[in-house]
């Protein structure tokens, strides 16, 4: 199983519980990006890697019925739970699809788009360049793209994943890890790539997101995203007794968590 592959699977496994735990943190993320990104009535918005639908939504609300938005994503579980919540918002524009980023425009043969959205998923991907220049290839001469990536992590996040990582050691190893296949850490890597996809103009903004942590919920919100990937190794019959450790050795019953969100959005010449 390649790199892609297996996390894709991660992905699909945790598209049941994904924003789910009574932890937000990828909903207002996505908020934001729609609003740095700016579609408009009647424009055409391409979410690249859309998850289940928390920048596919609000995209959809904001370019109307006169708009289109399609949802790309390469795991069947956020496709098929994008796909629920377009049809309980009543979204008839928007449609979502099963697909590769870095081949979004093989996928997507013809199309031409005002706005492309890549939520928290540039660091994932093999080969972030190929998706940048796969999604800027789909874009209309004057079209954004716009991405979000989390670059840094509080002190007291650091320190609560450095605890994890150690209790949970016995069990599993790199607990608290997420499989980042890139850093993408500083503005001039991000405006780099961005420049080398083809797009002019880059401009970011880092926004600092809290969040909030009840003790009960750490086990659960690290297996909700893509923090599960090293705890899926713990043997199942393990959890239980591994969670319960976790749980034993935090130090407080809340933690609140400030996360800098990088935004990046470039233009087509």
């Amino acid at each position: 199983m390649d790199a892609k592959e297996y996390l894709a699977g991660v992905f699909d496994r945790a598209s049941g519980t994904y924003e789910q735990v009574g932890v937000p943190f990828f909903a207002p993320v996505a908020a934001e990006l729609v609003r740095q990104a700016a579609p408009g009535p009647g424009d055409r918005v391409l979410d690249a890697g859309c998850g289940t639908g928390a920048s596919l939504v609000p995209a959809a609300q904001a370019v109307g019925p006169t708009g289109r938005v399609v949802g790309l994503d390469l795991a069947p579980g956020m496709v098929a739970a994008a796909a629920a919540e377009i049809e309980r918002h009543g979204l008839s524009h928007a449609t979502v699809l099963l697909g590769d980023a870095e081949r979004a425009e093989e996928l997507l043969p013809g199309e031409r788009f005002d706005v492309v959205l890549a939520g928290m998923m540039l660091y994932f991907l093999p080969d972030p360049l190929a998706a940048v220049r796969s999604m800027t290839g789909l874009l209309r001469s004057g079209g954004r793209l716009s991405a979000s990536l989390l670059v840094r992590s509080s002190p007291v996040e650091v320190e609560l994943l450095g605890l994890v990582g150690r209790v949970l050691e016995p069990y599993t190893s790199g607990a608290g890890g997420a499989p980042f296949s890139h850093t993408l850490g500083s503005a001039e890597e991000l405006t780099g790539l961005f420049e080398a996809g083809g797009l002019g103009g880059v401009w970011h903004e880092d926004v600092v997101f809290e969040v909030a942590v009840e003790a009960g919920r750490v086990w659960d919100w690290l297996w909700s995203a893509a923090r599960r990937a090293p705890l899926e190794a713990i043997p199942e019959h393990l959890r239980e007794e591994a969670r319960a450790a976790l749980e034993a050795a935090l130090p407080q019953d809340r933690f609140v968590l400030p996360r800098t969100v990088r935004f990046a959005t470039g233009s087509r010449p």
